[in-house]
């Protein structure tokens, strides 16, 4: 194992920041309701968290390199303290409000979400 890898499954470890990519499918009826919901459910809740670092709700404008993506047309980038700690807030009830009832329902399924270590 290389010193570089080493290194990184070490601050994997020791609970380093990570992000949540979430590609959503939002249909045109449901946009204003969605960003409403984020800004008044999602944002207000997930900041009370202390594992919540910050959150970014991105909408595709196009594609730079390659092909644009076939349906999904936003993104939500969540940085969480470590995924251990993302993993408990996902049993908290203020939770449930800010994914299900700010998010989840104006999205059509499968949404699809990556993990990534953060590096700052």
């Amino acid at each position: 194992m290389s010193a570089s890898a080493f290194r990184a499954g070490e601050e994997a470890a020791t609970g380093a920041a990570i992000q949540r990519h979430t590609d959503l499918e939002v249909k045109a009826d449901f946009e204003t309701q969605l960003l409403a919901d984020f800004d008044k459910l999602f944002l207000s809740r997930i900041r009370k968290a202390s594992v919540f670092i910050d959150a970014k709700l991105l909408k595709f404008q196009k594609a730079n390199i390659g092909r644009a993506p076939e349906r999904w047309n936003y993104r939500l980038v969540q940085t969480f303290a470590s995924e251990e700690l993302r993993e408990k807030w996902r049993a908290h009830a203020d939770h449930k409000i800010a994914w299900h009832a700010a998010i989840e329902k104006h999205v059509g399924t499968p949404f699809i979400a990556f993990f990534f270590d953060s590096r700052e």
